[in-house]
């Protein structure tokens, strides 16, 4: 184990453990701010004593107004809690306040008393001097950046007394890293070649050749684009068709840029500066789709910015103080005001009106909780005012501080981003929500990983080919034997072992269409007229299979496949007719025979071999056949209706 330089790492593994377990582990007696109080004045307190209400001038949302106190003095005075005015009104049951509120139980009374009596000690505190374990500001070698994650997280898992499960096979790592970096399953003879391959670096090469191709662009574009996407994506006037081609074209644009070797700087820049046309421009559709009604709105894009590009939430700063965290109103229409002067919709974006009357400046609507009508100034997110420079359009600065190499956001946001698409949880959680009370669980890790993505320029290839290269991403999903629940519950969190995730619609339409040779695989219901989403168009098989096979974009691994899914994919007919694919495969091959041509079907959509097993149920279902082909058409609708297929494991 690589000793990590922080007295407080094993409380901090307590922590990282605690919000997905309730595994007990070294350290976990140490009360904490944010494991152990915060969640006990957010439910009980911060109604009265937050951003929107601060009831005797007392604000309990972070350490300094805390100390500060209200109109009565200070809250707290560290290391004495019966000196300490906020604990003499918990111990008295005065505070929660109010006949209908339910008094603190005795063991949070006493997490509360300890913190306040050990000085208040937080996890941020204890994250403050954690090792990165690489030398910086520098690109490494990927192999080497791999080797750190792997360093980071196995001290995580000592500390926390967690061993992590082996590797996964070859099969299930060629699957895996084929559908997150192609978005398909690989073929049958792409598996095949990858199975038989002796050569130690296989893994490592196998991750440049997919990262080099077009897919991958693909694959991240069309991720970013559901990351943008609203749930339901608002219609043209009079409840017209939704923008759904331009959407995709969205995602298109956003991956041939990354395919031509653009940066995730520029490639930001270019969707938050856009002007003109959607024809020429497919980036402009992000304005009207994070906008209201399919407008562009400055609040719109202020929290669609903050929340993709910055990895914090400001909606509920749009109205007033955010109640339970530490953003104003005023840092979100600062915000706001740098893209007050741009106007549009779905198909064009303009700059010198919109909401603001004034570069650089914007007035708080009416439809705001609180303080509106004021002027907000525009101004970067918990940095200066801007000094407007004679310019209608404050855009291109606005990305000029958001792209930096020292922006406090940018960098660390899309690293958590991509280890959440890998590993089905952020290193800070929820993804979008970085601020002091939500501490990462790995500091190290994330600090290490923001540092390797601005010293290579933004290079996404770069930031995907190290994490791919580690042990980390490359373990099995299966658990050791006899491991319970709880054990289970904490070596995921602590990513001792990779969790099983459910494809994305993308990913699984195009693996069938891929298992069946058919790249205009239509799995229509038949139904030609559709009240979802008004007047949206039923006639694209793309945009169907959107609608029923789409996942919850929030927790890749939450099965939300039901009864529709399942009849779907038992009983659509063109799931049980014949694969253009195995057509190729025996015209190629016209003497295979049963094993050979079982096996070809395993690997097109498993990525493996049949088990003795396996193979001898399948060629006794085929040779006891009237019919060998539809027998061989049977396996494959078998195959595709498998767990196996439809998890990403």
């Amino acid at each position: 184990m690589t000793a990590i330089r922080s007295t407080g790492y094993v409380v901090l593994v307590a922590f990282g453990l605690s919000t997905g377990s309730s595994a007990t582990v070294a350290g976990a007696e140490e009360s904490l701010l944010e494991r152990d109080v915060l969640p006990i004045l957010t439910k009980n307190c911060l109604g009265c004593h937050g951003g929107l209400k601060q009831e005797g001038g007392l604000d309990l949302r972070t350490m300094p107004s805390m100390l500060k106190g209200g109109e009565s003095g200070p809250a707290i005075e560290k290391g004495h809690a019966d000196r300490s005015e906020l604990w003499k009104q918990i111990a008295s049951d005065n505070m929660p306040s109010g006949d209908d509120r339910e008094k603190l139980s005795a063991i949070d009374k006493g997490k509360i008393k300890a913190w306040i009596d050990a000085g208040m000690p937080t996890v941020s505190e204890r994250q403050k001097d954690v090792d990165t374990l690489l030398s910086g500001p520098k690109r490494h070698e990927p192999k080497q950046v791999a080797e750190a994650v792997d360093q980071h997280i196995g001290g995580f898992l000592e500390a926390a007394g967690l061993k992590s499960v082996g590797l996964s096979d070859d099969a299930a790592f060629l699957r895996r890293v084929s559908l997150d970096l192609s978005g398909r399953v690989p073929t049958a003879e792409e598996a095949a070649k990858y199975l038989d391959d002796k050569d130690p670096d296989r893994r490592a090469k196998l991750i440049d050749s997919l990262l080099a191709r077009p897919d991958f662009g693909r694959q991240f574009g069309r991720t970013w684009r559901d990351w943008i996407c609203p749930p339901e994506l608002p219609s043209g006037g009079n409840a017209g068709s939704q923008p759904y081609g331009q959407a995709r074209a969205l995602g298109d644009w956003i991956g041939k840029k990354l395919t031509e070797g653009g940066s995730w700087a520029e490639i930001a820049r270019e969707i938050l500066t856009v002007k003109g046309e959607i024809k020429k421009n497919p980036q402009v559709i992000f304005y009207a789709l994070v906008g209201k009604n399919g407008k562009t709105t400055a609040d719109g894009t202020s929290r669609a910015v903050a929340s993709l590009f910055m990895g914090v939430q400001l909606q509920c700063a749009r109205c007033h103080d955010d109640p339970y965290r530490d953003w104003s109103q005023r840092e979100h229409w600062g915000l706001a005001a740098f893209f007050g002067r741009s106007q549009g919709d779905f198909n064009k974006i303009e700059v010198g009106k919109g909401a603001s009357k004034k570069p650089g400046e914007i007035s708080i609507p009416g439809s705001a909780f609180k303080n509106s009508g004021q002027t907000v100034k525009a101004a970067f997110l918990r940095g200066a005012e801007y000094e407007v420079k004679g310019t209608d359009d404050l855009r291109p600065p606005f990305a000029d501080w958001l792209t930096a190499r020292n922006n406090p956001f940018f960098a660390r946001s899309l690293v958590n981003r991509v280890w959440f698409y890998l590993f089905a949880r952020g290193i800070v959680n929820p993804i979008d929500d970085f601020r002091d009370l939500n501490p990462p669980s790995h500091p190290g890790l994330i600090k290490m990983l923001a540092g390797e993505f601005v010293a290579s320029d933004f290079d996404v290839k770069h930031l995907f080919r190290c994490l791919c290269n580690s042990q980390a991403y490359q373990r099995t999903s299966r658990f050791a034997p006899g491991a319970d629940q709880q054990a289970r519950s904490a070596l995921t969190t602590a990513f001792g072992r990779m969790p099983m995730r459910l494809m994305a619609a993308d990913v699984l339409f195009d693996s069938l269409k891929r298992a069946y040779g058919d790249e205009k695989l239509d799995l229509r219901t038949g139904v030609t007229d559709s009240t979802v989403g008004m007047a949206a168009p039923v006639g694209d098989a793309w945009l169907e299979f959107q609608r029923r096979f789409g996942i919850n974009e929030n927790d890749a691994t939450d099965f939300t496949h039901g009864v529709a899914q399942m009849l779907t994919m038992i009983n659509h007919p063109r799931l049980q007719q014949r694969s253009k694919a195995l057509d190729a495969f025996q015209k190629t091959a016209p003497d295979a025979g049963v094993d050979r041509t079982v096996e070809w079907l395993y690997l097109s959509t498993l990525s493996r071999r049949p088990g003795p097993e396996e193979a001898s149920e399948a060629r006794e279902f085929v040779e006891g056949a009237k019919d060998v082909n539809k027998a061989y058409d049977g396996v494959l609708w078998m195959l595709v209706n498998r767990s196996e297929f439809l998890l990403i494991r």
